[in-house]
């Protein structure tokens, strides 16, 4: 019973409300975890103890709080095991509610029904706003197809159009044209490139503008870019151009968030990207005419600008101060 409790207020608190898990030192070994989400002043803080040893558990938390640094209000969810529980004093930033052998909740106040009430719990609908910078993005490739298709006067664009709207030219860039090693990126060569290119788009820049917000999807899309152009511009002579290098840019991003990132529902997304990545670089390897070094430097960047994303979110601490 005590699992299955834990498990469903999991799941409540992480992938709908947006709590983070972590773990600390508590007096029962397996209930050595919280959770906690940002509050004015500092984090509400959700932790569960056994009838007996809320007490104890609650100035280990207070401990492992003041170590980190981590101004709390403290929710302790206690189980009764079907006794009942004690009139207590009420302790200022600190609440607790009870879970009876049934598994039933009770005892609430408003902390603890603002935290645990499921009828509040709405995910969120899908809509067009939810990824307006992946939609801006597949735009401005779109457009700057549609334009060079115009000056070609064919869907297949002449190379000469790309070299002067931006291709990633080596010998260009060694005369100092450095924007070409971003500009290529907006740049497709014909009608199928761009059509799969906007669909991967599509799809993996839902992911992770909804995963890291829209500003931190432009920042990881600009850096995968330029360094698939830079990785492209070291291996292959060739003139190039395509959003591909960007796009395993957000491959790389999502890794990053499956295996260090808050979001427990990301998780089982890693082994389906790792397989995507090895069908699609195998895929890259066998064929002469993929720029599959500009894939690899995507990767590579939107791996390297994911984790310090990611690394620098989980070491900023609040500092100590009054907490509610």
């Amino acid at each position: 019973m005590i699992n299955k409790v834990i498990q469903e207020t999991i799941a409540l608190l992480v992938d709908q409300k947006g709590f983070f898990l972590e773990e600390f030192r508590a007096i029962e070994e397996d209930l050595g975890f919280y959770l906690y989400t940002p509050i004015k002043n500092g984090y509400l803080a959700v932790i569960f103890s056994r009838l007996g040893k809320e007490d104890e558990n609650l100035l280990a938390f207070m401990n492992h709080a003041r170590m980190n640094r981590i101004p709390a209000y403290v929710l302790n969810i206690v189980f009764t095991g079907g006794h009942a529980a004690p009139l207590k004093e009420n302790l200022p930033n600190y609440s607790e509610v009870y879970v009876n052998s049934e598994g039933e909740f009770y005892g609430f106040d408003d902390v603890s029904r603002s935290v645990l009430t499921k009828s509040t719990m709405v995910k969120k609908k899908f809509t067009l706003m939810s990824m307006v910078i992946t939609l801006s993005i597949m735009f401005l490739n779109i457009l700057i197809y549609g334009i060079t298709a115009a000056v070609s006067g064919s869907l297949d664009i002449n190379i000469f159009v790309l070299v002067e709207y931006g291709a990633k030219v080596n010998e260009l860039i060694d005369q100092g044209q450095y924007y070409r090693l971003f500009t290529s990126a907006f740049l497709h060569a014909d009608f199928m490139h761009i059509l799969f290119n906007m669909y991967a788009l599509f799809a993996l820049g839902k992911i992770v503008e909804e995963a890291m917000g829209r500003w931190r999807l432009i920042l990881i899309y600009t850096v995968s870019a330029i360094t698939g152009g830079y990785m492209s511009y070291l291996y292959t002579p060739n003139v190039a151009v395509g959003a591909s290098g960007a796009i395993f840019g957000l491959l790389g991003a999502i890794l990053i968030i499956a295996l260090f990132g808050r979001q427990k529902s990301m998780k089982p997304m890693f082994s389906r990207i790792m397989i995507v990545l090895a069908i699609n670089l195998f895929s890259g390897f066998s064929s002469s005419n993929i720029d599959n070094f500009g894939h690899i430097g995507g990767l590579i960047g939107g791996v390297a600008i994911t984790f310090i994303i990611v690394m620098i979110e989980r070491s900023l601490k609040p500092k100590e101060n009054e907490v509610l």
